[in-house]
């Protein structure tokens, strides 16, 4: 029977990436995919998501048009068109995925997989035939699903998932959307650009709550101001899809009526039914695999990366966890480090964070200084009529190094990786100061922030006077 030397079960973000280095590097690699390659990411995640982040942004820009001097009438959006385009994109990517593990020698079996043994996968092809693979390590890449809801049953009609919306050719006029976090927010954004009328519906007190509460309110006054209702601190309690409309219930007694709903509580691991129980592989009590910073799991010469280990949710993360796993599969010494993990939430202003915030330094007794930019004293921001949004970047009191920064603001995804680099260097803020940038652009509001933290940036009305 052909051995290989690593087998990874999924072919997503974090299974194809460990894939394709596994080529780089000369070993026989397989990938086992039940699905399309890329995984929810570039099928059902990232990529769709952002397909339509951009026709809502391009939908606000002619609408908006006149502030620019250009007259356009807008005559709606045509979500079918949007879907194809999507599809486009993804089928693009898709391929090019297809073309790199070919090139690299990589294997592609299609088929479900489950291990039998730390060195074996049964795989169920689609014509219902089964075959082993045998591998001398294997990297479990199984991602996630979206999490459920008691008395919420999706029907892909009536009531979706984050997987099943982008799939949506109709536009709904009403859209209820169950969760205020990352995802249940950038629908709120898209849908409304759209024309359609929002309500957010999230249990906690406010919506993004695991970012800065500034960075929570911008989005909360940004999202009304598109028109849709936000409702916090309100917990559902099911919901019914009936011919023309679905209800969802309240916790209390009221109800939300839309022609659609979405269930955006989140994502959990897919690591039921793959084998793990029985091979002795751990799981916590969410169904995350447990993993060593090699990504080894319990068991010797299986490892995981990804949603389906679960210490962050994000296809960068998986990316750099699948390089640890294969470097370490094949003999070599790597360790994950979470200290600096970038993201961003792709609303409008977009939000991007990296590093500690400030209620978290607050609360270890941490010596920090804040430096402030908003983005309606830059020059760029203004150009573009994009004034809304603001960065705030922490550095230690004493080392002077940043420890943390958040972005509010356009663009906000594309320039925290400044600041994450800076971190990466053990940078402080003088030493972005020192650093010239472009102008005019948008990643001057780093420069300026930065200037902050000493009370001497140029732009902004100074805090305090400078010593002399």
């Amino acid at each position: 029977m052909e051995m290989y030397d690593v087998a990874v079960l999924g072919g997503g973000p974090g299974g194809y990436v460990a894939a394709i280095r596994g080529g780089q590097l000369g070993a026989k690699v397989c990938v086992v995919e039940e699905a399309s390659l890329g995984g929810t990411c570039l099928n059902r995640g990232c990529i769709p998501s952002k397909a339509f982040y951009e026709s809502a942004s391009r939908v606000l820009a002619v609408r908006n048009g006149a502030e620019f001097g250009i007259r356009a009438a807008f005559e709606g959006v045509d979500l079918g068109a949007c879907v194809a385009r999507k599809n486009r994109v993804v089928g693009t990517l898709v391929g090019g995925v297809q073309k790199l593990l070919q090139g690299y020698g990589v294997e592609v079996i299609q088929g479900r997989g489950a291990l039998t043994a730390p060195d074996a996968i049964q795989v169920r092809t689609p014509d219902g035939a089964s075959r082993v693979v045998r591998a001398r390590n294997v990297i479990v890449a199984t991602g996630s699903r979206p999490a459920s809801l008691p008395g919420i049953q999706p029907d892909g009609v009536r009531i979706h998932t984050s997987d099943s919306i982008w799939d949506l050719e109709t536009l709904p006029q009403r859209l209820a959307i169950v969760g205020g976090g990352v995802i249940g927010c950038e629908l709120a954004y898209m849908f409304a650009a759209f024309g359609c009328r929002v309500t957010v519906i999230e249990a906690l007190d406010r919506i993004l709550a695991t970012e800065e509460k500034e960075a929570s309110r911008t989005v909360h006054r940004s999202l009304e101001a598109l028109g849709v209702e936000i409702r916090t601190g309100v917990k559902v309690a099911g919901a019914e899809a009936g011919s023309s409309e679905v209800s969802v219930a309240l916790e209390g007694g009221d109800r939300v009526l839309a022609d659609c709903a979405v269930v955006a509580v989140g994502r959990a691991p897919a690591s039921e039914g793959i084998g793990l129980e029985d091979l002795g592989v751990e799981t916590d009590e969410r169904g995350r695999i447990r993993v060593n910073d090699e990504m080894e799991t319990t068991v010797p010469g299986v490892y995981a990366v990804g949603d389906v280990v679960g210490q962050y949710l994000l296809a960068h993360v998986a990316t750099s966890e699948a390089l640890v796993a294969m470097h370490n599969s094949l003999g070599k010494k790597y360790w994950m480090d979470y200290s600096i993990v970038p993201y961003a939430v792709f609303t409008k202003p977009e939000v991007a964070s990296v590093g500690a915030k400030e209620d978290e330094l607050k609360a270890s007794g941490t010596p920090y200084k804040v430096g402030r930019f908003a983005f309606g004293a830059s020059g760029k921001a203004l150009c573009m009529g994009e004034p809304e949004g603001f960065i705030k970047i922490l550095s230690h009191e004493d080392t002077g190094r940043i420890l943390g920064a958040t972005i509010v603001g356009a663009h906000a995804s594309d320039i925290v990786g400044e600041v994450a680099v800076a971190m990466r260097m053990e940078a402080s803020p003088g030493d972005i100061v020192t650093t010239i940038h472009v102008h005019p652009t948008i990643s001057e509001v780093i420069l300026e922030a930065s200037e902050d933290t000493m009370g001497l940036s140029i732009h902004r009305m100074a805090r305090r006077r400078r010593e002399q």
